[in-house]
C-alpha cells in the first residue's frame, strides 16, 4: 500500500466513523420521541438503566444538534487536513525520486520558492514564529545545494492556505503539486456522476462544487 493509499484509507475511516455517530444521534433523537413499554429484565424487574435513558433522551433531544454540528465541523476539518496529506504526500514522493533540486517538477520548484518566501514575509499569518522562519529558509537553502540526493524538501509550505477549501482553494492548491484541472477530471468520473445523479461532464463538474 502507498502512502497515498494510506492518507485515503484513513479518511474514509474517519468519514464512515462519523456517519456511524451521526447515525447514533438520529436513533437517539427517535428513542427519546418513542413511547417505550414495560421495559423489564429477567427478574421482572423495570430494566431501570433503560428508563433512565429513555427520560435523559427526552429531555436532550433538542441538543443533539450540536453534537451533529459538530460532526460537520469535525468532518470539514478532517476533509481539508486530508488534502493537505495529499499535497504533501505528492511532493515528498516525487522529491524522493529526483538527485537534486533542479530535477523536480518547475511547478514544484516555483511553488517551494513562493510559499517559503510568503511565510518569510508574513510569519505570524501562517503561525510561524522567527526561529520557524530561520529554519524554513535553511531548509530551501539546503535542498537546492543537493547534487546527489535524495533531495529533502519542506512539503507543508505547499498545503499552506488561511482560507477554507472551498472548490477554488481546492483546486489552486492542487496545481502546486502539478494536478491541473481538477474539477474538469471530476466532471469525466462515471461513479461521481451516479452519485450526484447528473448526465453530462459539465452538469457534474458544477454539482460536485456546489456540494463543497
Amino acid at each position: 500500500m502507498s502512502a497515498l493509499d494510506v492518507v485515503l484509507t484513513d479518511f474514509r475511516s474517519d468519514v464512515e466513523r462519523a456517519e456511524h455517530l451521526l447515525s447514533l444521534i438520529k436513533s437517539f433523537r427517535e428513542f427519546g420521541a418513542s413511547t417505550p413499554p414495560e421495559i423489564e429484565d429477567g427478574s421482572g424487574v423495570l430494566w431501570s438503566t433503560a428508563a433512565s435513558l429513555h427520560e435523559a433522551s427526552k429531555l436532550r433531544r433538542t441538543d443533539l444538534p450540536v453534537l451533529s454540528g459538530s460532526l460537520q465541523l469535525y468532518l470539514a476539518g478532517r476533509f481539508e487536513f486530508c488534502i493537505r496529506q495529499i499535497v504533501e504526500t505528492v511532493s515528498d514522493e516525487i522529491s524522493s525520486k529526483v538527485t537534486k533540486f533542479t530535477e523536480l517538477p518547475d511547478v514544484i520548484q516555483s511553488e517551494l520558492k513562493t510559499r517559503t518566501l510568503e511565510i518569510a514575509q508574513n510569519p505570524r499569518r501562517y503561525g510561524y514564529n522567527d526561529t520557524m522562519v530561520d529554519s524554513l529558509l535553511a531548509s530551501l537553502v539546503a535542498s537546492k545545494e543537493v547534487v546527489s540526493g535524495p533531495v529533502i524538501i519542506k512539503s507543508s509550505v505547499l498545503s499552506l492556505t488561511d482560507s477554507n477549501m472551498k472548490d477554488r482553494v481546492l483546486s489552486d492548491i492542487l496545481k502546486r503539486v502539478g494536478v491541473q484541472d481538477f474539477w474538469r477530471e471530476i466532471g469525466k468520473q462515471a461513479t461521481v456522476k451516479l452519485e450526484l445523479e447528473t448526465s453530462t461532464d459539465s452538469e457534474t463538474t458544477a454539482k460536485a462544487q456546489s456540494k463543497l
